[in-house]
Parts: C-alpha cells; structure tokens; sequence
C-alpha cells in the first residue's frame, strides 16, 4: 500500500478560527491565546495549562473557553469521510500528518468518523515543530517513509514539501483528491 500523507483542517475537517472570537463575543482570538495554542500544538505545554493559562487570557471560565476553542473545528470536510473510508481501492492507506492539539485531535475523530480508518500519523505536538518546519517533515518520514502522495490546503506547505521532493497537491475537494489518487 502507497502512503497519503493527509492534512487534517480544511482537507479532513472545516476549520474557522474566527468562530472561536463569535463563540466568546469577543473580537478576535488574543494574541496571548494564539501563543499559547503554537506551544500546545507544539508539545510545550499540557492541554489542562493551555485551557487554564488561556481561559484566564480570555477572562472565562475553563469550560466556556474549551467550548470556544473546540468550535473552530466545525463539520466534516464534504466527500471526504467516503474517500478515506475507501482509499484502499486507490491502493492507498492514510496516515495524519498535522499541526494540531491532542483537544483538537480528540474533537476530529467526533467530527470525521473515518479518522477511525487512518491507524496512526506525524502530530505537531508529537514532533515538537509545526509545518513547513523540516523537524516535522523529518519526523513523519523516519515513522512512516516518503509519502506516496501528500495533501493540504495551504500552498505554502505543498511548497515545503515539494522541495524534499514529496509528491503533493494543494486540496480542493474530495472528487479532484479521488482523481489524483486513481491518477497515482
């Protein structure tokens, strides 16, 4: 089985960060909860010091703030349960690879029930780096190899990839995925 390399927000899950500001009534993220959260999705600090430090950030209780901040993950990503579901007919097998939070990891396999299908992946907060960083580059290859095929929605990240030689395309939605897998 070839690898896909899959990215997790807006190519898994729809992802607004704004949603997280309209959640709380206030007019953006802070700038210290944005911090924050590049250090948990790093690995530096503990999902219960991250809810703590930023609720406090955000003058709300703990509770009201981890609602808040699990509302930038929104639905399923439209097709795309299906196609990961069937990869295998593509001769394909998924692993993760994502600069995400263990919370927001949790909150995926709510939302996207065929994260049941993909065994294992390269977490930012595992890897200790977030993309294009090469740390996190180097560490899904020494798990996992040269991905067969990487997807993101962020061009800059297929940029990254591109010059370490993956094979990758910037996502747009599950059918233009399914073609270029068949065309893999």
């Amino acid at each position: 089985m070839k690898i896909l390399a899959l990215d997790i927000g807006n190519v898994c899950v729809k992802i607004d960060f704004a949603n997280f500001a309209r959640t709380l009534g206030i007019p953006a993220m802070p700038e210290a909860v944005k911090d924050l959260q590049r250090d948990l999705e790093c690995g530096r600090i503990t999902d219960e010091a991250f809810v703590y430090c930023a609720s406090n950030a955000c003058d709300c209780d703990p509770q009201t703030f981890l609602n808040a901040f699990n509302s930038i993950l929104i639905e399923a990503v439209p097709g795309m349960n299906e196609l990961v579901s069937s990869l295998d007919k593509y001769g394909f097998e998924a692993r993760f690879f994502s600069d995400i939070s263990q919370t927001h990891l949790i909150r995926t396999y709510k939302l996207f029930p065929a994260a049941n299908d993909v065994p294992d992946g390269m977490f930012s907060f595992v890897a200790g780096a977030q993309k294009p960083d090469e740390a996190m580059f180097e560490a899904f290859e020494e798990e996992f190899g040269t991905p067969a095929l990487y997807v993101d929605d962020r061009a800059e990240l297929i940029a990254a990839a591109k010059k370490r030689n993956w094979n990758a395309i910037q996502f747009t939605t599950a059918a233009a995925l399914a073609q270029a897998l068949a065309a893999c």
